[in-house]
């Protein structure tokens, strides 16, 4: 009995170690696979985290490439306009000093006594203008819109013919090599009614030689349409601008109403008007009379008679200047930087 249950005792612990011995196979197979999954997913997130890293390193070299193509198109875009491009040049010192005596202007170019300025200020009058005497060489009065100051003028003696681009900025844009035909012709004409216009004097001799760069209308609403004649009258004669010229033009057209365009600010060419007659009897009776008011509203023009070392002050040089400038312009050449102040280096001058 005592040998029975012995073996008995035997057979449990051997039976209880095998199970340990099973059970901790298992554990050990268990902890093994475990490592080896933990292992395989180490292995798979770093594999993953590679093709991440390259993908991106692509993409990073992709945007760069479309970045470039943007910015070509871009500018491609910006050159395009609905105005012609002027040839950029920059004032040389080589070419010829400006002489306003080689710009002949003021002529009568058709002989009926009116000369450049009383034309343009008959054609730009918005009413019947009145002569100073029976002969209608002067125009006294009118009604004119000055689009430099936005106001109204009714007296000849208020305004000034503009030269739209100035002769010395014409000279300096390549109009230095032209025939003295060309030039006289650049100076009078008048087919486009925006070369010569009239406009406030006191705005006239501000503006000067200068060009957009330099001076603009106090106007601010003239703006659009003045940087678009500008670019119109040097296109049309072949001028050149330079760049800071030609940055404020651009600048002036951003200021356009919405939808004014280019070619809207081109005016229909004058036609012009016939030449007014009187009869003969009137003539005869008012010839003594005519005679003496020309002589005192219209002086014949002295051409280029006088220079500043023939004054002894500057008011004598002022009263010369006033004399013929209405008239004729600065014949004398008294007034070089165009500022309407003749002979500054004279005593008294401003």
């Amino acid at each position: 009995m005592k040998k029975f249950l012995f073996l008995s005792l035997m057979v449990l612990i051997g039976c209880t170690s095998q199970q340990t011995t099973i059970e901790e196979g298992l554990v050990s197979s268990s902890t093994t696979l475990v490592e080896n999954i933990d292992t395989t997913t180490s292995t798979s997130t770093t594999t993953t985290i590679s093709e991440t890293t390259t993908s991106s390193t692509t993409s990073t070299s992709t945007t760069t490439t479309i970045s470039e193509t943007t910015t070509s198109s871009t500018t491609s875009t910006t050159i395009q306009s609905d105005y012609p491009q002027l040839t950029i040049s920059e004032v040389s010192n080589s070419i010829p000093e400006y002489n306003r005596d080689d710009w002949n202007h003021w002529i009568d170019d058709n002989s009926d006594c009116q000369n450049t300025r009383h034309e343009v200020l008959i054609e730009e009058s918005q009413e019947t203008v009145t002569y100073k005497s029976d002969t209608f060489c002067s125009v006294s009065t009118g009604k004119w819109f000055g689009f430099y100051t936005g106001q109204y003028y009714y007296n000849a003696s208020d305004l000034d013919i503009d030269h739209f681009i100035p002769l010395k900025n014409a000279h300096q844009s390549g109009g230095y090599n032209w025939s003295s035909t060309k030039k006289e012709e650049f100076a009078n004409y008048r087919l486009d009614p925006d070369n010569l216009i009239a406009v406030n004097l006191s705005a006239n001799r501000s503006k000067g030689a200068k060009g957009p760069d330099e001076w603009k209308p106090s106007n601010t609403d003239y703006w659009c349409e003045y940087a678009y004649d500008w670019i119109r009258i040097k296109d049309y004669w072949n001028l050149s601008a330079t760049q800071a010229e030609w940055d404020a033009l651009v600048s002036m057209i951003e200021t356009c109403p919405v939808g004014f365009v280019y070619a809207d600010a081109q005016q229909e060419p004058v036609v012009e008007l016939p030449t007014p007659t009187t009869t003969t009897s009137s003539t005869t009776t008012t010839s003594t009379s005519t005679t003496t008011t020309i002589a005192s509203s219209q002086p014949d023009n002295p051409g280029n008679s006088k220079n500043c070392s023939d004054f002894s002050n500057y008011s004598e040089a002022k009263t010369w200047f006033d004399t013929y400038y209405p008239y004729y312009g600065d014949v004398g050449d008294l007034d070089r930087d165009g500022d309407l102040i003749p002979c500054e280096s004279l005593p008294g001058a401003p």
